[in-house]
């Protein structure tokens, strides 16, 4: 099977958007218009008539080409409806031109791919087609708990939250935010939720004191059966009183009995194994693809010119 590279302005988004709607592993961040708002010169790597694909986001920094993972978009990778062997994700990675100076790959947990190069991660993922007293009785006694404590401070959560309170909440530089965006990143991510409003893809979820004062804020964007926790942000009085456990207890109980798997990986939280296993989330192996062929100096210059991780 011959791998193509092709350019932005050669890549025909329709069959783009067919091939990762018809996909077995299909998700959000890899149709046309999220790559789009987050590298508007992405390139691809394409297999046949759209049967497998690759998004590559790429961009330039003092005259070096990188690929990156951006933090706004979440295990891209290969995509197909087809089988997705090692063998055929190895020949997309070796199909990745040569004048990049750096990749920094985040692929999605149907890739699999091993070497010196690679490093495994975990996901965590929740699914919500069980009923919810089901699915309460699989929460910690811990998680458990601070629902309670959330619930005896008297917290309200609300769905449908202004885009306005969302925003002025979390630009609020005393608040705690994940993941932290930077102006640019902050300004994508309007375009995401614009996009996503419009076509019913987004939730926006704010979480309430009892003296009405917002205290926690959620975003989740949806598609395909899968819904991702894409920003969240809360305050000191927040975290205090456990809002974002009842928050996400909330969405849980609203959406339980539906065929949906949740995506958390993105919470803030204090302890990963509290929050994600106590929530009753299973973890999933995926793997990160890294390489650099960057002089020192240039590594040095670009970690303290703020540009260490690298994104579009």
């Amino acid at each position: 099977m011959k791998i193509k590279y092709l350019k932005n302005h050669q890549i025909n988004f329709i069959r783009w958007d067919n091939c990762i709607n018809n996909s077995i592993n299909g998700s959000i961040f890899a149709y046309s218009w999220y790559l789009n708002i987050i590298c508007e010169n992405w390139e691809a790597l394409v297999i046949g008539d759209y049967e497998y694909v690759m998004p590559l986001l790429q961009f330039e920094r003092y005259k070096q080409k990188f690929i990156s993972s951006p933090k706004l978009s979440n295990r891209l990778g290969i995509f197909s409806n087809r089988i997705l062997s090692e063998k055929i994700s190895n020949e997309f990675i070796k199909s990745i031109p040569q004048n990049f100076s750096r990749i920094n790959l985040h692929l999605n947990k149907f890739n699999k791919l091993s070497g010196n190069k690679t490093t495994e991660f975990r996901t965590f993922e929740l699914d919500l087609m069980q009923s919810y007293e089901n699915l309460f009785s699989k929460f910690s006694p811990s998680f458990q708990g601070n629902i309670n404590v959330a619930k005896e401070n008297k917290i309200n959560i609300i769905h449908g939250l202004a885009l306005n309170d969302f925003f002025d909440f979390s630009l609020n530089r005393k608040n705690i935010a994940f993941p932290i965006l930077k102006k640019n990143e902050l300004s994508k991510l309007r375009l995401i939720i614009s996009y996503g409003l419009k076509y019913n893809l987004i939730d926006i979820y704010g979480a309430y004191s009892y003296e009405n004062n917002l205290c926690a804020v959620a975003l989740i964007l949806r598609s395909k059966q899968k819904m991702h926790l894409l920003f969240n942000s809360i305050n000191n009085y927040g975290l205090k009183t456990n809002a974002l456990h009842l928050l996400i207890n909330n969405f849980i109980k609203t959406h339980s009995e539906k065929n949906l798997t949740l995506n958390l990986e993105n919470i803030i939280k204090n302890n990963d194994s509290d929050f994600l296993s106590g929530v009753g989330a299973h973890s999933y192996k995926y793997t990160r693809f890294f390489m650099s062929k960057l002089p020192l100096l240039l590594k040095i210059l670009l970690k303290y010119s703020g540009y260490g991780k690298y994104t579009c």
